[in-house]
């Protein structure tokens, strides 16, 4: 079988029954596929095996495998390959190629894009800039101070301190529309929009409204003012447990007290407005120091307190102990305020303020003040000054918005944060305090200096 395999093929590759594999390993032939062949397509007869012989010229013209007919570097050959007629297609072949194919294509296109997209990069170095002096350019516009109450000031970690600086500021006066050119808040309106969003929850309430009889009972009784504050009026008793005349006056104040806090007798203000007026009295024994803080000398001491944007505001009742006396007393007192009109929150001057100009400061930590204040004739409660503004421009640096659009467009942003924003207050006591970071940026391609900006208020 062996012997006409070659004479019929005339090649190196044959189909050998098993039983003649031993002759074939005695002619150097090397065992080429160690499978049963026969299979699929295969054009070799089932139940061979596969095997290369060298080969060599018989005598009767036929071939014979003979072991000198290999080349030299065969033996070296580490990429030996399969005849196609051995190899057969598959369906997990075919579903892995399509995988790899679509694995090195997606790959290719991301290395691509990011080798033909080009980003910013951003190096944090020693800064090369040696200018000594920063320069800061604003044009602000105070809503609600005319210009004769307007200050510029300047302030840095050096202890260098410039106030109402005038070289290089210019200031314009704007007029409100309307008819009303300003008048100031009375002291009615401050107290009323003061207090007018104190919201006090019941728990609160009730230790607010407690009498201050005894440490002991179950109220902190911590602060007086905050018990003035709660109400439009407090009628205070102080007396001491000691005293024959607090005791002879108590079933008085009782009776006093009960019909007020009851709300059987109501006490009104000027315009007619029940009035938020509460009774209590205050022991002197248990609560020596409250009584030390406000000067009662002698026992009892009754006072009338109202609440005000001052403190310690009250009335000494000098009248006869009876109970329908300090009605009256407290009906007429409380008959001269104008406690819930209404008010609101309005202009007090005629006109408002814009501001424009630059201030050279050195390069350090500092603040640049934009404030009220007073005047040689007049003096401002600078509590209760609106001081709502408008940014028009806040920049830094010599002529910053010139290289403007030369910038990146995200490094544009950073330049002038500031820019078109208001910024207003809606209660007395505020002002808004901007924070501000600047970082002098270099851009290297194009060679351009900016003074970057990030800002919370």
């Amino acid at each position: 079988n062996y012997v006409e395999c070659h004479r019929s093929h005339f090649c190196g590759l044959c189909a050998v029954a098993p039983a003649s594999l031993e002759v074939a390993r005695r002619r150097h032939c090397i065992l080429q596929l160690a499978l049963v062949a026969g299979a699929r397509a295969s054009p070799f007869p089932k139940g061979f095996l596969l095997v290369r012989c060298p080969l060599r010229r018989l005598g009767d013209g036929g071939m014979l495998p003979q072991g000198g007919g290999r080349s030299w570097y065969h033996g070296y050959d580490a990429f030996r390959t399969l005849p196609k007629d051995l190899a057969e297609a598959s369906m997990l072949g075919a579903v892995m190629t399509i995988m790899a194919v679509v694995v090195c294509t997606t790959l290719f296109v991301c290395e691509a894009s990011a080798f033909l997209t080009s980003q910013p990069s951003t190096r944090i170095v020693i800064d090369s800039n040696t200018d000594a002096i920063l320069r800061i350019n604003f044009d602000v516009h105070m809503l609600e101070i005319n210009c004769d109450h307007v200050t510029v000031g300047v302030w840095d970690a050096f202890g260098t301190e410039k106030m109402n600086v005038t070289k290089n500021v210019q200031k314009q006066r704007i007029d409100h529309k309307g008819k009303d050119k300003g008048h100031p808040y009375s002291e009615d309106e401050i107290v009323e929009l003061e207090y007018s969003g104190q919201n006090l929850t019941e728990d609160e309430l009730k230790e607010l409204d407690a009498d201050w009889s005894s440490s002991s009972d179950s109220f902190k009784h911590g602060d007086f003012d905050q018990v003035v504050e709660a109400h439009d009026f407090t009628f205070v008793n102080f007396y001491a447990d000691w005293c024959p005349h607090c005791r002879n006056f108590v079933p008085t104040w009782n009776q006093f007290e009960e019909k007020v806090n009851s709300g059987k007798d109501e006490i009104k203000d000027a315009d007619g407005v029940k009035a938020n007026i509460r009774v209590l009295k205050i022991n002197c024994v248990d609560f020596e120091e409250t009584c030390q803080k406000q000067k009662v000398q002698a026992f009892p001491q009754v006072r009338l307190y109202r609440r005000s944007a001052g403190k310690d505001q009250f009335s000494n009742y000098e009248g006869k102990r009876e109970a329908g006396a300090l009605m009256e007393f407290a009906a007429r007192e409380v008959g001269k305020r104008h406690m819930h009109t209404g008010a609101h929150y309005h202009e007090v001057f005629g006109e408002s303020c814009r501001i424009r100009g630059h201030v050279e400061v050195a390069r350090v930590p500092g603040t640049v003040h934009f404030q009220a204040a007073h005047t040689e004739d007049k003096t401002l409660n600078l509590a209760f000054t609106n001081v709502s503004h408008i940014i028009h421009s806040f920049v830094f640096g010599e002529n910053p918005l010139a290289v403007w659009h030369m910038l990146p467009p995200e490094y544009r942003h950073h330049v002038n944060p500031l820019d078109g924003r208001t910024f207003t207050v809606d209660k007395f006591h505020q002002a808004p305090h901007h924070y501000i970071k600047v970082v002098h940026t270099r851009f290297e391609k194009s060679n351009i200096r900016s003074y970057q900006q990030t800002h919370q208020w």
